[in-house]
């Protein structure tokens, strides 16, 4: 830095070409060495300020040293790594589970397969310096084992709702050094759900949709999402009802309790419009399901996975899109 201001022109030091007049310095008191002594240490301050002027620019400072920032990151998690993308550091992310196709992840990276992990093996084989945990997608004692092995792991949460996908977030960038962009992101984002927040205040109907959402297909049990899930929290900030709220997270439910319920609406992921060996929709094996008005109605939207996954920073893009599902004529 300080060569580099030697070596510009125009922040050289003054050269005083003109003769010493030596009566005016001794009317001052003055030498001519005390004088020349005084500029040396006037020049060393001026340097030192300029340095620190410029260091302290946000083109040039950083919260940490580029050497204290894990290289080879582990993202178990997809809204986790859809936060280390945003903040600028895709290219440390040596593995990552799925639900993360729609990101601008490295070729070169890992897809770990299966939505549980439950051998520590296959993230170990990629030498990670740091693994990032969100939800419950890692076991317990797969955690242990990487810990014991001497791998750095971080367990950010995954809870549904705002203030904890904040937290996340700064979490994240402290790991990153980009707790600035962190705050740029956090106040971009509020600003985008108070407009939509706004938005549906002003255009939802006074009755709302009575609504749920069923996870089916793909091999797994058909659940739904009650309190305390993305997907159920992603229903009521749309403006529906959750008429599963009363469940404590993905839970079966009976066909009883599924006819009092009536939804009107069924969300359900991708796999939950496959066929099953009846040729219908994997998604109304549900018990209770088909005879309710949502079903009768043909009333059934399966969104991408990338809107299912949790909280992150495309929560205001899931909220408009499923909100249009639910009310068509929202302007």
């Amino acid at each position: 830095m300080l060569s580099a201001l030697r070596n510009n022109p125009g922040l050289q030091p003054y050269k005083n070409t003109a003769p010493a007049n030596p009566g005016f310095m001794r009317v001052l008191g003055l030498s001519i060495n005390k004088v020349l002594a005084v500029r040396r240490v006037f020049s060393c301050q001026l340097a030192v300020l300029l340095f620190v002027a410029l260091t302290s620019h946000p083109a040039w400072a950083t919260s940490r040293g580029a050497a204290d920032i894990p290289s080879r990151w582990v993202v178990l998690d997809s809204t986790l790594a859809e936060l280390v993308v945003a903040l600028g550091g895709t290219e440390r992310i040596v593995g990552v589970v799925g639900g993360t196709e729609h990101l601008p992840i490295p070729q070169s990276a890992t897809r770990l397969e299966g939505y549980r992990i439950v051998a520590a093996e296959p993230i170990m084989s990629l030498n990670p310096d740091l693994v990032l945990i969100g939800s419950d997608r890692v076991m317990p004692q797969t955690i242990q084992q990487l810990r014991q092995s001497g791998v750095r792991v971080h367990q950010l949460g995954a809870e549904p709702d705002i203030p904890s996908l904040l937290k996340r977030l700064h979490a994240t960038a402290e790991l990153l050094g980009a707790q600035r962009k962190a705050e740029e992101l956090e106040q971009e984002f509020l600003s985008e759900m108070k407009v939509v927040e706004q938005w549906l205040q002003a255009s939802l109907p006074s009755k709302r949709a009575r609504a749920i959402f069923v996870l089916a297909g793909g091999g797994r049990p058909t659940v739904v999402g009650g309190s305390g899930t993305f997907t159920g929290a992603l229903l009521t900030l749309s403006g529906a009802v959750n008429v599963a709220a009363e469940a404590q997270g993905y839970k079966i439910i009976s066909q009883e309790t599924m006819l009092v319920a009536a939804p009107e609406f069924i969300l359900t992921n991708e796999d939950g419009l496959s066929s099953d060996k009846d040729g219908q929709p994997a998604v109304l094996s549900a018990p209770g399901l088909r005879m309710t008005p949502a079903a009768r109605n043909q009333r059934i939207v399966a969104l991408p996975g990338r809107h299912l996954q949790g909280f992150g920073l495309g929560l205001p893009d899931s909220i408009r899109l499923l909100a249009r599902h639910i009310y068509p004529n929202l302007p």
